[in-house]
C-alpha cells in the first residue's frame, strides 16, 4: 500500500490520495471502497482474531487521532504463531484489513489505522455487523491492560473513556466515546465500559469519578445514592485531591437541587453539600504547584487553583435560600443568618479573582458564574453587588455595560458608570479616607478612585491634584517597607511614573547605557488636554499636569517598589490562588501626564468592541459569538496595537532585554527592563527574545509591570 498527496502527507488533507490495488482513491473513494472489503469478513468472522485487532485501531483512531499500537501488542492480540517463530508476516495475517493499516508510520514499530475518517467509518461498519464501541473497548481492555499495563494503553484509555472536548458551550459532558456510547447503545452500557476500567486501573480516580458524574447527570433522581458510593469511591484513590473530592460535593448539590421539598430535608442536603464543598476547599488550599511536585511535605499537585469548592459554596448558598424563601420560619432565618459572613467573604474572593485573572487569555469563566456569585450576594446582604467600592470593584466600575464587562456576560442589568456616578464614588470615599487616614485600605481606595475618576473625565473638577495624592501615599512608605499589599506598590508605581519616555538610561552602577536618543522637545508629553494653554493654571490646580519635584519623583526607587509588589504577590495569596491563570492588565500607560497617563483596560475594550461591530456590521447569525470571537483573535495575535484609536492614546516605551537574578533560569526570556526616568524597572513581557527594537507598550498586571509588544519596529521620534 501506498500513500501519495497533492502538497502535503498530512491526514485530513482534502488532496490525499490512497492507492489500493494499483488505482489510486482519493480520501472519498477510499471511505467508499471500505465497505466493499471487509463487510462480508467480518460478518463471517466476527470472532477472529485479526476481526478484533482491527476493531482496536479503528476504535483508537476514530477517537484518539494519531493513536497506535506496538507491534508486539498487535502479535499478542492475534497470537502465535509469531512470524519470528516462522508463522506468516503480520500483512497477511491482516487480510482483508491490511489496505486499512498503516505499519510504516513516522515511529517505527507503531501500527495505526492509515486515515481517522476511515477509522470512523470502519467503527459504524463494525457496530452495525454486531461489534459494538463498547464491546471493542472492554476487550481492548482485558486483552493490553494487565498486571502492568503500558503507559501509553493507560493513557489512550483515559482519553477514550474521560477526555471531554470543548464544545460551543464549553466543555462537553462526558468523552465523545462515553457520548457514542449512551447514544448508540445505552446508558448502562456506558457505565459498564467505565466499570472495567475502573477494575482494571485500579489506582486511578477518574473512572469512578466519571461513573459517579454518568449517574447524577445522566441517571435519573434514583440514581443519587450510586454516584456518591462511586464519588466515596473515587476519593478513597485520591484522598488528598481537591478535584476527585469536588464529585462528591456536586452529588449533593444536585440532589439538593432536584430532591429536597420539605425544609428539614433542604437543610440536611444543604449541610451535606456544605461539608463536602469544605473539604474540597480544604484540601484545595493544601495543593500546589508543579514546581514543588518534588518538595517534602507536598500532598498534592494541581496546575491551577480549584475553585470548585469555593463557588460550590455560593452556589449551595443560593439554591437553600431560594429554597426556604417559601418556608420561613425562625429556624430557617437563624441558618441563613449563619451564612453571611462566609457568603460575604467568597464574594469578596471572587470580586478580585475575576477582575485580576482569566482562565487564560481568550477563555472566560462561564456567563452562569458571575451570575450565581452575585445573586447568592445580594439574597444574603442588603448590598448590591454593584455598589461595591473595593479595590477591585472600583477597577469594576469602568468596565460597567461594556459588551466584554462579566456583568453582560451574566445578563446583568446594568448601566454605564455616568462621571456623576464616579465623582460621587469619590468624594465618599474621601470622607472615608479623612475620618481613617491611618487606614492604608481607605488610602488606596481614595487614590484609585481619583485614577478611575480620570479616566472618565480627565479634567474633572473633583480630581485631587497629583502631589496631595503622592503626598498621601508617601507616608506609608517608611512603615512596613516591603510588607504591603500588591494594589498599594500597583498605586505607588502609578503615581510616581515618571513623565513621558525617558532618553538616558543609567544603570546601578551610574554609567551610560547606549541608546538612540531622541530630540526632546516635549512633544511626547502633549496630548489633547495640552491644547488650550489658557487653562494651564487651572489644570495645574486639579492635578493633571501637577509635576512632582525632581527628589519626590525619584523617591521612591521605582525598581524597589516593582520588586515589593511582585514579592507582596507572591507571598500573599494571588499566587496561590491565581497560578495557572492569565493576569488581566489593569492600566496601560498613556500619552497624557499626571492622572490621565494611566488608561484602564476598558478604554481598550471598548475601542476593539466598537471596531468589530463595524465589522460585523453585516453579519446576522451568531452575531454575539462571533463578535467575540473577533475580539479574541484581534488579542492574541496583536492587532489591537495596530488599532489607530490605541495607538493614539498609548506611549511606545523602550525596553531592554535582561534576566532577573531571582527568576529561575527558564523564564529568562520573559524578562525585560523598562527604561524609566533614568532607571531600568524590570518587567515581564509578552515579547520575544531579540524584541529590544520593536515597539512596545507598558501595561500593569495585580503581579506588577508587564510589556506588550506590538510587532513593528521602534523608529527615532515616535
Amino acid at each position: 500500500m501506498e500513500r501519495t498527496s497533492a502538497e502535503t502527507e498530512v491526514p485530513g488533507s482534502k488532496d490525499e490520495t490512497f492507492v489500493v490495488d494499483g488505482n489510486e482513491l482519493t480520501v472519498e473513494e477510499f471511505i467508499q471502497h471500505l465497505p466493499e472489503n471487509i463487510s462480508q469478513y467480518v460478518k463471517q468472522n466476527p470472532m477472529s482474531t485479526n476481526t478484533q485487532l482491527f476493531s482496536f485501531l479503528a476504535l483508537l483512531n476514530a477517537y484518539i487521532p494519531d493513536s497506535y499500537l506496538l507491534m508486539p501488542e498487535c502479535q499478542k492480540i492475534l497470537g502465535p504463531p509469531d512470524p519470528i517463530h516462522g508463522g506468516p508476516p503480520f500483512e497477511q495475517r491482516m487480510e482483508p484489513f491490511t489496505t486499512f493499516i498503516n505499519t510504516s508510520s513516522s515511529s517505527p514499530g507503531h501500527v495505526c489505522t492509515i486515515h481517522p475518517v476511515s477509522a470512523t467509518t470502519a467503527v459504524n461498519l463494525l457496530s452495525d455487523s454486531g461489534i459494538s464501541r463498547s464491546a471493542t473497548v472492554k476487550n481492548l481492555m482485558v486483552s493490553l491492560c494487565g498486571d502492568q499495563p503500558e503507559p501509553h494503553i493507560i493513557q489512550f484509555i483515559k482519553d477514550l473513556l474521560t477526555k471531554r472536548e470543548m464544545g460551543e458551550k464549553g466543555k462537553e459532558k462526558f468523552s465523545r466515546l462515553i457520548e457514542d456510547i449512551q447514544e448508540q447503545e445505552n446508558f448502562y452500557n456506558a457505565v459498564s465500559v467505565l466499570e472495567t476500567a475502573s477494575n482494571k486501573l485500579k489506582q486511578n480516580p477518574i473512572f469512578p469519578q466519571t461513573i459517579s458524574r454518568l449517574y447524577y447527570i445522566r441517571g435519573g433522581i434514583t440514581d443519587y445514592e450510586k454516584a456518591k458510593e462511586w464519588a466515596i469511591t473515587a476519593i478513597r484513590r485520591a484522598p488528598n485531591n481537591s478535584y476527585v473530592a469536588d464529585t462528591l460535593g456536586q452529588v449533593y448539590k444536585n440532589r439538593l437541587m432536584r430532591e429536597a421539598r420539605t425544609p428539614e430535608d433542604i437543610l440536611h442536603r444543604a449541610q451535606e453539600a456544605f461539608k463536602a464543598f469544605k473539604d474540597v476547599e480544604t484540601k484545595a488550599e493544601r495543593e500546589e504547584g508543579p514546581e514543588m511536585e518534588d518538595t517534602a511535605g507536598t500532598v498534592s499537585i494541581s496546575d491551577s487553583f480549584n475553585n470548585r469548592g469555593l463557588f460550590g459554596f455560593i452556589q449551595v448558598a443560593k439554591i437553600t435560600f431560594e429554597k426556604l424563601r417559601s418556608y420561613p420560619s425562625q429556624r430557617q432565618r437563624r441558618f441563613i443568618q449563619s451564612l453571611q459572613m462566609e457568603v460575604q467573604a467568597k464574594f469578596d474572593f471572587f470580586e478580585w479573582y475575576l477582575t485580576y485573572s482569566s482562565p487564560d487569555m481568550t477563555t472566560l469563566e462561564p456567563s452562569y458564574f458571575w451570575k450565581n456569585v452575585v445573586d447568592c450576594y445580594e439574597h444574603y446582604t442588603t448590598t448590591k453587588a454593584a455598589e461595591s467600592t473595593s479595590f477591585p470593584g472600583l477597577l469594576d466600575h469602568l468596565s460597567r455595560g461594556l459588551f466584554t464587562s462579566k456583568g453582560r456576560r451574566a445578563r446583568l442589568e446594568e448601566a454605564e458608570e455616568t462621571v456623576s456616578d464616579l465623582e460621587a464614588i469619590r468624594d465618599a470615599l474621601k470622607t472615608t479616607y479623612e475620618e481613617n487616614t491611618d487606614d492604608v485600605k481607605a488610602v488606596e481606595r481614595y487614590i484609585l478612585s481619583n485614577i478611575i475618576l480620570s479616566n472618565k473625565m480627565h479634567n474633572s473638577p473633583q480630581l485631587t491634584p497629583m502631589k496631595e495624592l503622592q503626598t498621601i501615599i508617601q507616608r506609608f512608605l517608611g512603615t512596613d517597607v516591603g510588607r504591603r499589599s500588591p494594589e498599594f506598590y500597583l498605586l505607588v508605581l502609578l503615581l510616581f511614573w515618571p513623565e513621558g519616555q525617558p532618553q538616558v538610561v543609567q544603570g546601578d552602577d551610574e554609567e551610560e547605557v547606549e541608546q538612540e536618543a531622541t530630540e526632546d522637545d516635549g512633544s511626547e508629553d502633549k496630548t489633547w488636554e495640552d491644547e488650550d494653554e489658557d487653562e494651564d493654571e487651572e489644570q495645574e490646580t486639579r492635578g493633571e499636569h501637577a509635576q512632582p519635584s525632581l527628589d519626590l519623583m525619584f523617591d521612591p526607587d521605582l525598581q524597589q517598589q516593582a520588586t515589593f509588589m511582585e514579592r507582596a504577590f507572591e507571598t500573599d495569596k494571588y499566587a496561590k490562588y491565581l497560578r495557572g491563570r492569565y493576569l488581566l492588565p489593569l492600566f496601560f500607560l498613556g500619552k497624557g501626564s499626571g492622572l490621565s497617563k494611566w488608561i484602564h483596560k476598558s478604554r481598550l475594550d471598548a475601542i476593539v468592541a466598537e471596531k468589530v461591530d463595524v465589522e460585523l456590521a453585516n453579519e446576522q447569525d451568531e452575531r454575539i459569538k462571533k463578535k467575540w470571537r473577533r475580539i479574541n483573535e484581534m488579542w492574541v495575535n496583536g492587532e489591537v496595537w495596530q488599532v489607530p484609536e490605541i495607538q493614539d492614546i498609548l506611549l511606545p516605551i523602550q525596553i531592554e532585554l535582561g534576566h532577573s537574578p531571582t527568576m529561575p533560569q527558564e523564564h529568562e526570556e520573559q524578562v525585560v527592563f523598562v527604561c524609566a526616568g533614568g532607571k531600568k524597572i524590570m518587567a515581564t513581557a509578552e515579547v520575544e527574545p531579540g524584541l529590544s527594537q520593536m515597539l512596545s507598550y507598558l501595561g500593569f498586571t495585580i503581579q506588577g509591570p508587564v510589556v506588550f509588544k506590538v510587532g513593528v519596529p521602534l523608529v527615532s521620534g515616535q
